[in-house]
């Protein structure tokens, strides 16, 4: 485990203890651990799935998509918080944080789906969605230095 891999670890520990003593309502967390909870859940999602899958997620009180695209931003990582943002507003309806069926139902027409036997049917993909931060190390790096920086350092 490399030293920055070790200090996060310790970083995010110190962030779920914290999360944890305030009933897991992460809108309760103060910074930096509220940063820390946000990238290292959104990003955990969006390594194993991309986009897809953190808009498939119903998250803890369905908060507003740009509390995690601001974490993104106060981290360093711009284009991230873009990504997440632009992905949001294809959705074409307000607080899709709140609807996951119409959201699933947009993916489902926009990038795909399987039948009930199985086969493909194909997407429209009039909108796209990159995931450029999916499996993107430089986000643990930019939060592990970010949350350094702002006070999370730990042992």
């Amino acid at each position: 485990m490399s030293e920055i891999d070790e200090r996060l670890a310790q970083q995010l520990d110190a962030a779920r203890q914290k999360l944890k003593a305030v009933g897991n309502d992460v809108g309760q967390l103060l910074e930096p651990y509220r940063t820390l909870i946000l990238v290292e859940s959104a990003q955990g999602v969006i390594d194993n799935g991309g986009l897809i899958y953190f808009f498939e997620m119903d998250w803890p009180g369905c908060p507003p998509y740009r509390i995690f695209s601001d974490a993104y931003r106060r981290i360093g990582l711009d284009e991230a918080a873009e990504d997440i943002d632009n992905a949001a507003k294809s959705f074409g309806f307000e607080f899709p944080e709140r609807f996951r069926e119409r959201r699933q139902e947009f993916m489902d027409k926009q990038f795909g789906t399987e039948d009930d036997d199985g086969e493909e049917i194909d997407g429209l993909w009039e909108v796209q969605w990159t995931d450029r931060i999916c499996g993107n190390d430089s986000v643990w790096q930019s939060l592990s230095l970010w949350a350094s920086k702002n006070g999370a350092d730990v042992g």
